[in-house]
């Protein structure tokens, strides 16, 4: 391989791995339904883990200098002169150059000067995080740096960071373990070359476009991108999905740095009218976590979250809630939140978890409402709770079926979801990483790309609220474990030929129109008879419960004999 298409490879892949909102990009190398785990894999996907665990803990050094052991990064003032400069940044550049507090960054070889007053250049221009490629002699291969604002890294580096990161125009370097790179330059140094259009892919890749926009720029199909794509990392050596996942991993935990918590006061209004968070030890002693909202005499409705969810509802349930006199119990289902996780996960065992709450809150009688991936347990608690279920109600809910994702628009999070049913061995690897680089800036970002339709892009644009809202609730799901995400969607798994849950009552359907990443038809097809109500709510898709919710706790007010128009 020739050195400049080596640089431009491992750059291309530096790019993507450090953003997970483009991890379904980089997935589809990723095999098809049901293949097997190769051989070794789950030794090295626990390596990956606990790389990635590292990467979210705080290093030993001096704790008023905040320093990591695993990452690096110094501060330029606006003249160029170094700030501060951590040890692992002092040992990233060895060889490199030299970092000194008070004078310039000064480089060995002039070109990697270049490089770094053209990102810089772009940093000013307001271009956003750059990827710095600085080259190492003697055919080490290169480094690598993120360029930044300081004022990104203020959260995470204590006193030191507030220091400095609040000096105008200061700039951040943020570099990774040396071996993350250098493992996959070897990869890319000992492989055959590259074809000219995968060089043309790539180069596309690494200026940042999506596949759809670098099929179309390249005037190909996005089958013939994704196929050029698979053949680059196949020359990386990355092959096996074990390779990939560990590479996600080692490349991304650089970015996790830079997403300052920026959004502190918006979330904290986000849970400022949610009740306390109540623990009820259930009889084989695991705790099951849960909030109760609205009215304590009020009709009891048991609410069932979506599948990176908590007990935190949408803001303003307690006071409407109680208006309509409902009591609305939000439980975190097992492994998610507070609750503690199953020994063995299905949708049987979540019911009888929360049968058994309901015997001892001491509701007789219970409305049932489910969002997205909370549909399943739901039937299957209103099945075990027989007429003590009065009325079930299922928003934008999931079937347990494989949908046909060829003909839909592209769409990151029904993609990533639909490429881990397929390949179940993979999910913890994958949740564990999303866990430690959850983030406000990076639950925002994948509320974006999953917002496919035009009415959900207007929802998120108009209601930035609403972001807030998901990233408090994903932070919570994942406080304690993975657990739960990745049993339910192991469950969902199995239960695809298993027979449908049958409540005693027809089960009422709200679904957004605009809906691309949960079927209709399907979600139909799966109850057959024991669908009633079924409507269609016009303008809006995946995000269909956040914009109705007001109407959707007035249909259960209302009760399971009340027809809803529309």
């Amino acid at each position: 391989m020739k050195p400049a298409e080596a640089d431009l490879v491992l750059g291309m892949f530096y790019r993507y791995a450090a953003d997970p909102t483009r991890w379904g990009h980089l997935m589809d190398v990723l095999p098809g339904e049901d293949a097997a785990p190769p051989a070794g894999a789950m030794a090295e996907l626990a390596q990956g883990q606990e790389v990635a665990r590292l990467a979210a803990k705080p290093g030993e050094g001096p704790q008023d200098e905040g320093w990591r052991a695993d990452l690096g990064w110094l501060a330029l003032s606006a003249t160029g002169k170094v700030l501060v400069c951590s040890p692992m940044a002092a040992a990233a550049l060895a060889g490199l150059g030299r970092a000194a507090v008070g004078s310039p960054l000064a480089f060995n070889d002039p070109q990697n000067g270049e490089a770094l007053d053209q990102a810089l250049a772009q940093l000013q221009a307001g271009s956003g995080q750059q990827v710095v490629r600085l080259e190492r002699r003697g055919g080490a291969g290169p480094a690598f740096a993120y360029a930044t604002p300081a004022q990104a890294l203020m959260s995470r580096i204590g006193q030191a960071g507030a220091r400095w990161a609040a000096m105008r125009g200061a700039v951040a370097l943020v570099f990774p373990a040396p071996e993350a790179a250098s493992r996959l330059w070897i990869g890319v140094q000992d492989s055959f070359g590259l074809t000219e259009a995968e060089v043309r892919l790539a180069r596309k890749l690494r200026e940042g476009l999506s596949l759809q926009q670098a099929a179309d720029s390249l005037d190909v199909s996005i089958n013939t991108v994704r196929n050029q794509l698979g053949a680059i990392f196949d020359k990386m050596g990355l092959t096996r999905q074990s390779d990939l996942v560990r590479a996600l991993t080692e490349l991304g935990a650089v970015a996790g740095v830079l997403e300052a918590e920026t959004a502190a006061a918006d979330l904290s209004r986000v849970m400022a009218d949610a009740p306390p968070l109540q623990r009820l030890t259930l009889r084989d002693g695991r705790v099951l976590a849960y909030r109760d909202y609205g009215s304590p005499t009020g009709q009891p409705v048991l609410f069932f979250h979506e599948g990176m969810g908590s007990s935190l509802v949408l803001p303003g349930t307690q006071a409407l809630a109680a208006a309509l006199k409902l009591r609305l119990i939000a439980a975190e289902r097992p492994g998610f939140g507070q609750s503690d996780p199953l020994r063995t996960y299905s949708f049987e065992t979540v019911a009888d978890s929360v049968v058994e709450l309901c015997d001892q809150l001491g509701l007789a009688t219970v409305r049932i409402v489910s969002v997205l991936s909370g549909g399943l347990s739901a039937l299957a608690t209103a099945q075990r709770l027989g007429p003590r279920a009065e009325m079930v109600m299922l928003l934008s809910g999931r079937a347990p079926r494989i949908q046909d994702r060829a003909n839909q628009p592209p769409n990151l999070l029904g993609d990533i979801r639909a490429r881990l049913e397929a390949n179940p061995w993979i999910v913890e690897a994958i949740f564990t990483v999303l866990r430690l680089r959850r983030s406000h800036a990076l639950t925002r970002n994948m509320a974006r790309a999953g917002a496919i339709s035009p009415g959900d892009r207007a929802f998120i644009e108009t209601r930035p609220e609403a972001v807030d809202y998901m990233c408090a609730l994903v932070g919570e799901a994942l406080a304690r474990s993975i657990r739960g995400p990745c049993d339910e969607l192991k469950a969902y798994r199995r239960a695809r030929h298993a027979p449908p849950y049958t409540p005693d009552r027809p089960v009422i359907i709200w679904h957004g129109a605009e809906d691309g990443m949960t079927s209709l038809p399907e979600l139909l097809g799966y109850l057959g008879p024991g669908a009633g109500e079924v409507r269609q709510m016009e303008g809006i898709g995946h995000y269909m419960s956040q914009k109705h919710w007001p109407e959707i706790l007035q249909r259960l007010a209302a009760g399971p004999d009340h027809a809803a128009g529309g």
